[in-house]
C-alpha cells in the first residue's frame, strides 16, 4: 500500500487521521495491531497495566518475577521461601495465586505481598510517610530490597478515643 492509502485505511479503522509525523511502517504496524486487537481480544490487564505504569512521569514499571525464582523473607525470626511458579506462588508445598494471601497467612494481617517481600519499592519523601504504608517492623529482613529509613516507628495514632476518666465522669 502506498502512504495515502494507509492514512486511509487508518482513518476507517481508528475513525481519526493518523499522526502526521508516523511514517509508512508505522502507519501499518498500528493498523495491524488494530486489526488483531479486535480479531484476537486485545491487551491482557496485565499488559494494559503495564503499559499505563509506563506513562506516567516517574512511576517505574513493576518488576517482573521469573518463574523459578525464589523470594527469601525473614519475618519475626523465622525464614520463608517462596517459589515463583507458573500462574503462581509456592510457599510450604501449597499453590498461592498471589503474594498478598502468603503475606498475611504469614504475619495474620493484610499487607501489600509485592512490598512484603520487598518486590516494591517504597516511595518516601523526607518527612512525607506515604500514605497507608505500614510501619516497618522489628527484626524484619527483606533479601531482595532493604526498607529505607531509621527503622523506628510511625507516630500512627488510632481514630479511637479514650473514654472520660473516672474522676472525670459525672456521679
Amino acid at each position: 500500500m502506498t502512504i495515502d492509502q494507509l492514512r486511509a485505511t487508518w482513518r476507517k479503522a481508528f475513525a481519526a487521521d493518523p499522526p502526521p509525523a508516523f511514517s509508512k511502517d508505522l502507519l501499518a504496524r498500528g493498523i495491524v495491531f488494530h486489526t488483531q486487537s479486535k480479531a484476537l481480544g486485545g491487551l491482557t490487564g496485565q499488559t494494559a497495566r503495564l503499559f499505563r505504569s509506563l506513562i506516567k512521569p516517574g512511576v517505574d514499571p513493576p518488576r517482573q518475577v521469573k518463574a523459578g525464582s525464589v523470594i527469601v523473607r525473614e519475618h519475626k525470626g523465622v525464614m520463608h521461601e517462596v517459589l515463583v511458579v507458573p500462574g503462581g506462588f509456592c510457599w510450604q508445598g501449597k499453590t498461592y495465586d498471589s503474594l498478598s494471601t502468603i503475606a498475611k497467612t504469614i504475619t495474620g494481617t493484610s499487607w501489600n505481598g509485592p512490598r512484603f517481600f520487598g518486590l516494591r519499592e517504597k516511595r518516601e519523601v523526607p518527612g512525607n510517610p506515604e500514605p497507608g504504608a505500614a510501619p516497618p517492623h522489628q527484626g524484619d529482613k527483606e533479601t531482595i530490597k532493604g526498607r529505607r529509613g531509621s527503622g523506628k516507628r510511625s507516630g500512627r495514632r488510632s481514630s479511637l478515643r479514650a473514654g472520660p476518666l473516672a474522676s472525670e465522669r459525672a456521679p
